[in-house]
């Protein structure tokens, strides 16, 4: 196996080395140059920067722009006539093209690739100064253990910029698979920039086959190469499944979560050569829990880090945008959603978050108490009523947190039976194109037997579907219309049928909301379930579903009922701006009037004019 040392310096001994192929690593240094190599005589050379196992890199002069620059170039005794050697040119080179192909703040430019008089490859990069994650753990190692926490956890805004250009790459189909401390660097003027694109693979998903079609072409034979094999990547910082030669978005999800092991902790939770961390890996359950070796840590940041190196990949977050969104909600103090608040938690912050109301409330019980000293009538009614002051608010607190839970969840459930329902019916059109009308017929029940909720599914002609011209460049995506028939709101799935050179046919499924089962949207056993009140609206105001069904596919803009109740209104213009929140409003059945907390969450985030999940709680009743 080839082991590269890394090109920044300060690594610590326990990270190991970046596992490749078949040589062994050269020596950093920072002695003058010997080169046999000629540049474009626009550069130049300064200073040898670092060397490796496989390439060296320089610090140049850029004559024609005036700016210093860094030269990375393949080592000399790597020959294009020797087949293990071509693999690691080849590598070389589709290293510099991944790299420029990824324009990104956190990513290093590439500008200029091109050949010496020698025919060995080269690029240029910039040059930047600062230093790399590793040398800021190796610093907060030296402190003090009650101090070196706080240390550590400053560099959480290094990893979480590296959890957006991750996911940034992630978005692409671009994984790292080989991110640890060394290879990402820290700017001094709060840049950060992840190094070492060497063993960057496309994956072959939906992601490349828009951005990156030619770089699966040009990333075969070599180390990236989608068929290998091969084990590659840093031991301390490598995913499980990384240790069998297989690598996705959760593998980089796992490497970051490492670091965040590291920031919580000040260590790794495997250490040892590359066998001694595969036995371990082998023989313990689960990995070790960040909590087990600092317990005084916050809870939510245990959380995600368990979950980030969680053994098994899809226990962990699918990619880094994901555990980006977590660390970025702990940081700004928002609720995690991968840890179980309790109600004392809940309620605290609750009251830290609502500093000043908490603070009129308490002034205005301080002063009722000191005026209840006149009587003990008195002093036992304030008493009762801060009691019931107290209790009211964790109650509500918690109803809401738990409505914004179930809004969530209930989102996702239908995000999932919509890509299931797509994913089906996209296989069954793909089968229609070519069937006869007795297979057609065939396929068509075996759709419905699978969604027994729709009411039927039917292969239509396209002359038969009128479509705006706003949504003729959408035709031909799978998308939902809301239709109304005889007073019903019907929704129609709607999938192209695939030919050559048009479309003919399209593949419809309907779904009459009224005959939905009133408790279809009872996923979570909430606080109160007798009370809890599910409504899914469209940005546009149009209502859905409702669990009274009298309000389905009417408007809450429009619909004189709910125009009675302004706040509500109100509460579902605040909905159009936010994809998930909390709120109130309240209705008026008969006499009483009654007070809702209630939480929205978006279906889609990435879909337009996606609708909203909205859960209620009554918290409140007045009797007029």
């Amino acid at each position: 196996m080839l082991i590269e040392a890394p090109v920044s310096c300060g690594s610590r001994p326990d990270d190991g080395p970046t596992i490749q192929v078949n040589r062994v690593a050269g020596v950093n240094t920072t002695t003058a140059p010997q080169l046999d190599s000629i540049f474009p005589k626009h550069f130049t050379i300064l200073k040898t920067v670092g060397q490796g196992g496989v390439g060296c890199v320089y610090l140049a002069y850029d004559e024609t722009m005036g700016r210093r620059v860094a030269i990375k170039e393949l080592r000399k005794d790597f020959r294009a006539d020797d087949a293990a050697d071509r693999e690691v040119i080849d590598s070389f080179i589709h290293e510099a093209k991944i790299t420029g192909k990824l324009e990104h703040p956190g990513i290093v430019s590439i500008y200029e690739m091109g050949r010496c008089n020698d025919g060995q490859p080269y690029y240029v990069m910039p040059f930047f100064n600062g230093e790399t994650l590793e040398q800021s753990f190796t610093k907060c190692s030296r402190l003090a253990s009650e101090t070196a926490f706080a240390k550590r956890i400053k560099l959480l805004d290094i990893l979480i910029d590296a959890c957006d250009t991750i996911a940034y790459t992630h978005s692409k189909g671009v994984i790292h698979r080989d991110l640890k401390p060394a290879n990402i660097l820290c700017g001094r003027f709060g840049e950060t920039i992840i190094l070492d694109w060497g063993l960057a693979q496309v994956l072959v998903d939906d992601d490349n086959m828009y951005f990156y079609r030619e770089v699966l072409e040009h990333q075969r034979h070599t180390l990236s190469d989608n068929e290998t094999i091969q084990v590659v990547g840093t031991p301390a910082y490598m995913a499980p499944e990384q240790f069998s030669g297989n690598a996705s978005k959760a593998s980089d999800v796992y490497s970051l979560g490492v670091m965040l092991y590291r920031i919580i902790t000040g260590e790794l939770p495997y250490r040892g050569i590359l066998e001694e961390i595969t036995a371990k890996i082998a023989a313990l359950p689960t990995t070790p829990s960040a909590g087990r070796r600092n317990p005084s840590a916050p809870p939510e940041l245990i959380a995600i880090c368990d979950k980030a190196t969680h053994k098994n990949p899809e226990e962990r977050f699918a990619n880094a945008s994901e555990l980006a969104e977590q660390l970025k909600a702990f940081r700004e103090g928002r609720m995690v959603n991968v840890y179980a608040y309790s109600r004392q938690e809940l309620l605290r912050r609750f009251l830290l978050q609502n500093k000043t109301l908490v603070t009129m409330v308490s002034l205005l019980l301080i002063a009722i108490i000191s005026g209840a000293g006149f009587s003990i009538y008195y002093a036992n009614k304030m008493e009762l009523a801060k009691k019931q002051s107290d209790d009211s608010l964790a109650f509500v607190t918690a109803v809401a947190q738990q409505a914004l839970l179930e809004a969530h969840a209930i989102a996702r459930s239908i995000s999932s039976g919509n890509d299931r329902m797509y994913a089906d019916m996209n296989q069954t059109a793909e089968k229609v194109a070519i069937a006869d009308d007795k297979t057609t017929h065939l396929l068509l029940t075996q759709l419905q037997n699978l969604h027994p909720l729709f009411e039927g599914f039917t292969i239509r002609n396209a002359s038969e579907i009128t479509v705006s011209n706003q949504d003729d460049s959408r035709q031909v995506q799978p998308r939902i219309i809301n239709e109304i028939e005889n007073g019903q709101l019907v929704m129609v799935y709607r999938v192209p049928v695939p030919h050559k050179d048009r479309i003919v046919d399209f593949l419809e499924a309907r779904l009459y909301i009224k005959k939905l089962p009133r408790n279809y949207f009872s996923l979570i056993s909430g606080l109160m379930p007798q009370t809890r009140h599910v409504w899914i609206m469209n940005n546009d105001g149009l209502i859905l579903f409702d669990d009274s069904p009298e309000y389905i596919a009417t408007n809450l803009f429009l619909n004189p009922a709910t125009a009675k109740s302004p706040s509500l209104q109100a509460f579902g213009r605040l909905m159009q701006n936010d994809i998930a929140g909390l709120g109130y409003y309240s209705i008026t059945v008969g006499n009483t009037e009654i007070h809702k907390v209630a939480a929205w969450a978006v279906v889609d985030a990435d879909a337009i004019d996606s609708p909203k999940v909205v859960v209620s709680y009554p918290y409140r009743q007045v009797t007029r």
